[in-house]
């Protein structure tokens, strides 16, 4: 299989990352596409002290061959910093990346690590990744999971203040959501009979209605209702549901809102740990951690969440291309 690799912001971790995931990693049955500018990710891989070479339009990273397609625009490296130029340069890389995938010359997307303020800088409009590869794909349904080989979170709400959650907790939209993971979970990860959890929105699942009525009102009956068609627990209370190991008997988990379901699984991911988009027509994945400014420039970034990116690229490649 062909992955399009988008180069990510430059003044952070993302192209280190990709290529120090080649010394734990030859990803056999895989070719990679970068799309980056030539100079920047020269200067990128001088800067951090990384070992390349080069042959006409393809980069060599610990004996994997990779190819590059070149990118106009150029960026100065300054690590750390939010740039214009440089959210120029992640935006190009970006829209060539997709346009590489929507002429069928890759077979799925790994995302590095974009920094929003530089991308605002140059008029992107999206809140993310996940709502910018909906919007090109048509797609209104879209969902993030992210995820382990052992445990998969996704969200009911992403990337809305708190105060909001409340009124986007609504049965329809959950509804939807549970059968896009089990979906997802069956399809796309190779689930047979998905066991799902549904998380409360309120402390200890409402209590009864005591502590908030989402939960009795809501929630509740939805699980009722869909018990009678695929394996469904919940309201469940999120801090017993994680804190006492829980989700162990789950496949999947549905969070109500962005740091329920994200916190809990960063930290059991322990530096790994894999961001999916679901239900969209193309394959997007991409490291499960930001640019990481504090550390970038310094060669010291863990690799491990984009490698499980890209065993998870070809494992869902595989899924799909078997149905």
């Amino acid at each position: 299989m062909n992955i399009v690799v988008s180069a990510g912001d430059c003044n952070g971790i993302g192209l280190e990352i990709f290529a120090n995931s080649f010394k734990q990693n030859k990803f056999e049955g895989i070719t990679f596409i970068l799309v980056c500018n030539l100079l920047v990710l020269e200067e990128y891989f001088k800067a951090v002290e990384i070992e390349y070479s080069i042959d006409n339009d393809t980069i060599i990273l610990n004996n994997k061959r990779v190819k590059l397609i070149n990118c106009v625009t150029y960026a100065e490296i300054d690590f750390g910093i939010v740039s214009k130029s440089a959210g120029l340069h992640a935006v190009e890389s970006l829209d060539k990346s997709i346009k590489l995938l929507f002429d069928k010359k890759a077979d799925a997307i790994l995302t590095l690590p974009i920094q929003k303020e530089s991308m605002y800088l140059t008029g992107w409009q999206f809140a993310g990744h996940t709502e910018m590869l909906a919007n090109r794909c048509n797609v209104d349904n879209e969902m993030m999971i992210l995820g382990t080989k052992d445990l998969k979170v996704a969200l009911a709400t992403v990337h809305i203040p708190i105060k909001s959650v409340p009124s986007q907790i609504l049965d329809y939209k959950l509804k939807n959501k549970i059968l896009s993971l089990h979906s997802c979970l069956k399809n796309d990860f190779g689930i047979r009979t998905p066991k799902i959890a549904v998380l409360g929105l309120n402390p200890h699942a409402g209590e009864n209605g005591n502590i908030g009525i989402e939960d009795v009102e809501i929630i509740e009956p939805l699980i009722n209702e869909l018990k009678n068609t695929i394996e469904v627990s919940g309201p469940l209370p999120a801090d017993g549901f994680f804190g006492f190991g829980k989700y162990k008997n789950f496949d999947g988990v549905l969070a109500m809102y962005h740091d329920q379901g994200l916190i809990p699984l960063k930290m059991l991911a322990n530096g790994g740990g894999v961001n999916y988009t679901a239900n969209l027509p193309i394959i997007r994945v991409s490291p499960d951690h930001g640019t990481a400014y504090d550390i970038a420039g310094k060669n010291i970034a863990n690799p491990q969440s984009t490698i499980e990116s890209i065993e998870l690229a070809q494992e869902v490649y595989i899924n799909r291309k078997s149905k």
